[in-house]
């Protein structure tokens, strides 16, 4: 399963169009401040996520020296206003974090950033399987940016949960709130992780063989023009 996640509106507005086969939802995140609310709806269901106060201690640096993971970013998942889940921001060593995906019915998803050149991406993992991957191209048009979500066809009944956790991670990471910027911004970024070698850049390939480089390029040509 393919889902384009492209954003709408940026400054005071953070909106998104969420869209795949037989698959639509509309994504607004906190125009004010990363601690908002974020809602992904359709005519049939609403996700919200609401954020959670950590605990003071998860602020102390270096605890990982002690064994102590910090957890922070913490948003309690709801869908038609029953929880369901949760997503927390883990640090637990040098260069050693990630996001972590916790569902009431017990699947638990780890998910890994890395930045490589013109794209940033994040590789979600449930156990040690690989079963999907966040692409989000780093130049946009008024800050504007696109993201696509490849989900495994047999977890795609993650794909609203997921969905949910790119709009998150989309607002921590790149939404720009109340700016005063327009046109085009070209960007190149390369980030550390000892989880590394949790990309894995032939898996796009592998698992989705017609959605190749070019044919991820002409969705960016489509968005952006010319690159």
């Amino acid at each position: 399963m393919i889902i384009k996640i492209a954003q709408t509106a940026s400054n005071i507005k953070q909106t998104y169009d969420v869209e795949g086969e037989n698959f639509y939802y509309t994504g607004n995140a906190g125009s004010i401040s990363s601690m908002q609310p974020i809602t992904l709806s359709n005519k049939e269901n609403t996700i919200k996520g609401v954020y959670n106060t950590s605990k003071w201690i998860n602020y102390i640096p270096l605890r990982y020296l002690f064994g102590y993971a910090n957890l922070t970013r913490i948003f309690l998942i709801y869908e038609n206003d029953n929880i369901y889940g949760s997503i927390v921001f883990s640090k637990h060593g040098f260069l050693k974090n990630c996001y972590i995906i916790s569902l009431d019915s017990g699947e638990i998803f780890h998910c890994y950033c890395l930045s490589r050149g013109s794209f940033d991406y994040v590789s979600i993992y449930q156990g040690d399987t690989q079963i999907a991957l966040i692409e989000t191209y780093l130049s946009v048009n008024d800050l504007k940016y696109t993201h696509k979500l490849y989900i495994l066809n047999e977890y795609d009944r993650f794909a609203d949960t997921l969905s949910f956790f790119v709009l998150y991670y989309a607002s921590y990471n790149f939404t720009e709130r109340m700016h005063m910027s327009s046109g085009s911004t070209y960007t190149k970024a390369w980030s550390f992780s000892k989880y590394a070698d949790r990309y894995d850049p032939k898996w796009r390939e592998t698992h989705f063989p017609d959605e190749n480089y070019f044919g991820k390029t002409s969705l960016i040509n489509n968005s952006y023009g010319d690159i």
